[in-house]
């Protein structure tokens, strides 16, 4: 990749990521204790926004693939959903907020696909690793740097904050989206967004890629269960806002340190093997989260579940790339997090676990479904070794 191109992915990275790290942080917060939402109301809201950014990229993944056009669908989808969040502070029924913030997340939807296309389609496949470990240590500093200003506006200045905040990082991401390039040869498709033929092919042609997405799912709806209300779990285990914020910049700043190691020792032992190594510590640290006695005790644990993150985060990408096909990726990629947003169900599964049976018995349920799901994932990936590493996609 390019320099320059590297140096405005990093950016985009790390303002987008301001927005996304602090959103994930204190949305679930806002919703609790300054809209009275039960945790189950919540993850349901949650589990809403979800499905309907990722049932929302396939289409927005068809059309860039139609028009042979990335950048624009970044531009429009941070700017819009900018402005709509500058109103917010201002909505207090819940339904309402609730309503305004899946709308924007039919925008935001217009980014994703857009985004994971361009950043393959300005890569080589052998080193999509290192590339990706870079972009993305950039969007770990920009998380710590956004959870630690909007932990201490929200302090000091109220919830409201969380949203001007918001609104300020996409804004500033979409002007950053301006300087991307276009790929170079890159040739409209005239492909239907999934005819017969093509559904046909998934279980056929690309069943690897198929079956990778479902146990992709499978992982994400055990991590639904218990991700969205870590916050609510330290103030559970006896810790405050602040003990919140902190946990999560040391969370940011694991993954951080570690990304750009991640990815030049995936491209080195294979993109496979790290990604059985970083299903296996993910599922170990749920285990320890959900055995923490007090709240200091998940401080450690979150290193262990941050380093697992990077590995993941760096692989993940470079197998999914290798299993899609270069014509049709942004359809792909859509594909894949439409079919993969299924797990936010796992938002609404875990606040009615939390809310009737406790946050201690939601964590050590999650452990269990997660031991099961990475046993299976990682003997499919052994399989699976030989297509993925020789892939030219």
């Amino acid at each position: 990749m390019e320099r320059r191109m590297l140096g405005v992915f990093s950016a985009i990275s790390f303002t987008s990521e301001m927005r996304r790290g602090m959103l994930r942080v204190f949305l679930i917060l806002y919703l609790y204790e300054e809209r009275g939402a039960s945790l189950e109301q919540a993850g349901i809201i949650f589990a809403l926004i979800i499905m309907v950014n990722a049932l929302s990229q396939i289409f927005w993944g068809w059309i860039s693939d139609r028009i042979a056009k990335r950048k624009h669908f970044i531009i429009l989808g941070e700017g819009i959903p900018g402005i709509a969040f500058l109103f917010l502070p201002k909505i207090t029924d819940i339904l309402a907020l609730a309503a305004v913030l899946i709308t924007a997340q039919i925008l935001w939807s217009m980014a994703a696909p857009a985004w994971k296309a361009l950043i393959a389609e300005h890569s080589r496949p052998g080193k999509r690793g290192g590339v990706m470990g870079k972009i993305t240590t950039f969007g770990g500093m920009g998380s710590m740097l956004g959870i630690y200003i909007v932990g201490d506006l929200i302090v000091q200045r109220g919830y409201a904050y969380l949203f001007y905040f918001g609104a300020f990082c996409m804004f500033l991401t979409a002007l950053i989206a301006l300087l991307l390039e276009e790929p170079k040869g890159l040739q409209p498709s005239r492909q239907k967004l999934l005819s017969a033929e093509q559904v046909k092919t998934l279980y056929t042609k690309h069943r690897p890629f198929s079956m990778f997405t479902l146990l992709v799912l499978l992982v994400f709806f055990a991590a639904e269960l218990i991700e969205r209300f870590i916050p609510v779990y330290v103030k559970f285990l006896g810790g405050d806002i602040r003990h919140v914020s902190w946990l999560f910049i040391l969370e940011d700043g694991v993954e951080t340190a570690l990304l750009t190691p991640m990815g030049w020792y995936t491209d080195k032992v294979g993109r496979v093997k790290m990604l059985q190594v970083s299903l296996a510590m993910r599922a170990l640290a749920v285990l320890f989260f959900a055995a923490s006695p007090t709240w200091r005790y998940l401080f450690p644990v979150m290193m262990i579940w941050s380093a697992g993150w990077s590995a993941y985060n760096v692989s993940w990408f470079a197998v999914l790339s290798s299993l899609t096909p270069r014509g049709r990726r942004g359809t792909y990629m859509g594909f894949h997090s439409m079919i993969t947003s299924i797990s936010s169900v796992g938002s609404v599964v875990g606040g009615s676990i939390a809310d009737g049976l406790g946050l201690k018995v939601l964590f050590f349920s999650s452990f269990a479904f997660s031991t099961f799901v990475t046993f299976y994932f990682i003997k499919w990936l052994f399989k699976h070794d030989v297509t993925i590493n020789e892939s030219e996609n």
